[in-house]
């Protein structure tokens, strides 16, 4: 019943986040333009609809994705240490992405310029996931012992960090 009604409230969300924005759509224009967008009935004049389903629809739809997957790697590392409260601060992979981000930053005007120079403005976010996947790995590493990783060991290890 709790995942009807929250099915139901993100499809609602949706199509307000859809209609609504610089370029005001009715929600029914919205619902009428997406339901005959195969068969050519549509609603929408063509710049809305180049708006709504060129622009808006693919962030909906990678927001829709980044949440699933947020919210599926909250619950795997909050199995895998059997703690509700556990989060990526706990293990130390939020102090390593910060490290990497913060080392792009300091080292980017001398030995990482090349780095900066060729990712631009992505290049503080790609040594932020560099430093997370970094410490990630050492972390399992130290962890793993004969073939056996030891989630007590990775969660003293990532306290550590």
């Amino acid at each position: 019943m709790v995942i009807a009604l929250l099915v139901v409230a993100l499809l609602a969300t949706s199509l307000v986040a859809l209609g609504h924005g610089a370029a005001d759509a009715s929600m029914l224009a919205v619902i009428g333009d997406l339901a005959g967008w195969r068969t050519g009935n549509a609603t929408l004049s063509p710049v809305d609809r180049t708006i709504i389903l060129d622009i808006r629809l693919p962030r909906l739809a990678l927001g829709i994705m980044v949440g699933a997957s947020l919210a599926v790697s909250g619950a795997v590392m909050q199995g895998l240490f059997r703690n509700p409260l556990a989060d990526p601060g706990i293990v130390g992979v939020a102090a390593g992405a910060g490290l990497g981000a913060i080392s792009l930053i300091v080292l980017g005007g001398g030995v990482l310029a090349p780095l900066v120079g060729l990712f631009g403005i992505y290049a503080v976010p790609l040594g932020a996931f560099a430093g997370g996947l970094v410490t990630t790995f050492l972390l399992y590493r130290v962890a793993t012992r004969g073939g056996q990783t030891s989630v007590a060991t990775m969660l003293l290890a990532g306290i550590a960090l």
